[in-house]
């Protein structure tokens, strides 16, 4: 199955708010893509406000999956999604049938679409994980999640990856950013990733155990806030806490 991400903005209209879309190409980011499609400043602040998910048949068989990203300007946040208009959000995916494209020189190339969660409990720890030996960035504490299968929507992934990574079951809760991270000559691969962070909680939390066979978590646990300045990070936890710290600030 083919898979796409778009990306789509509220932004001001002549009668009102509007909202626009695009496709976002390999080595892209989101945010950068909706302030073009707005005509907004390089460092003009956005809310993510939705991801959403379609799988769609095409002509001889084929199959898509389209990753669709909502961002907002801040003062329009409260327009979605009655601003959707009846025909669904744009641009649509009949327009992007699967394309044979002519062999790429240079560094093969590998796309990635990752749901990731910042996962709490009541009494306020954050659940990590730890990479395993053998995975990029071994040895370092990481946000609970992954790559998103075929078909599958983000929500749905993370709720998988949380219970295979630390056997907790949490309820997927507010989107807080996404992001994207590229590693142009990671392994002579070109590797292209788009990271969607949300809060999720445990109202029920357990110690903490991994479910996954062979994968890539050696271990998981919980922390206080404070034991957190002390861990090696990953750099997918470090975008995800810092961007909420700057968030939490901010309000």
């Amino acid at each position: 199955m083919a898979r796409r991400v778009t990306v789509h903005l509220i932004t001001s209209g002549p009668t009102g708010p509007i909202l626009v879309g695009a496709r976002v190409l390999f080595g892209q980011d989101p945010e950068d893509v909706a302030r073009g499609l707005g005509g907004l400043p390089e460092q003009a602040p956005l809310v993510a406000l939705d991801v959403l998910t379609e799988t769609a048949s095409l002509p001889r068989g084929r199959a898509l999956h389209v990753d669709r990203i909502v961002f907002a300007e801040p003062d329009l946040v409260s327009a979605w999604p009655s601003v959707v208009p009846t025909e669904g959000l744009t641009p649509r995916h009949p327009r992007w049938p699967p394309r044979r494209t002519p062999p790429r020189r240079g560094a093969p190339r590998m796309r990635r679409f990752a749901s990731y969660g910042i996962v709490t409990d009541p009494a306020g720890r954050v659940l990590l994980s730890l990479i395993a030996d053998g995975f990029p960035a071994a040895g370092t504490w990481h946000l609970p999640g992954g790559g998103v299968d075929t078909g599958e929507d983000v929500r749905a992934a993370l709720r998988r990856e949380v219970l295979e990574e630390t056997g907790q079951a949490g309820v997927v809760g507010e989107l807080i950013t996404v992001a994207s991270h590229r590693r142009p000559r990671s392994a002579g691969t070109d590797i292209y990733a788009v990271w969607v962070f949300s809060h999720v909680h445990v109202a029920a939390p357990t110690v903490p155990r991994v479910v996954e066979v062979e994968g890539s978590t050696a271990d998981c646990a919980w922390f206080t806030p404070a034991e957190l300045t002390e861990l090696p990070l990953s750099t997918t936890a470090r975008r995800g806490m810092e961007y909420l710290v700057r968030h939490r600030r901010r309000g």
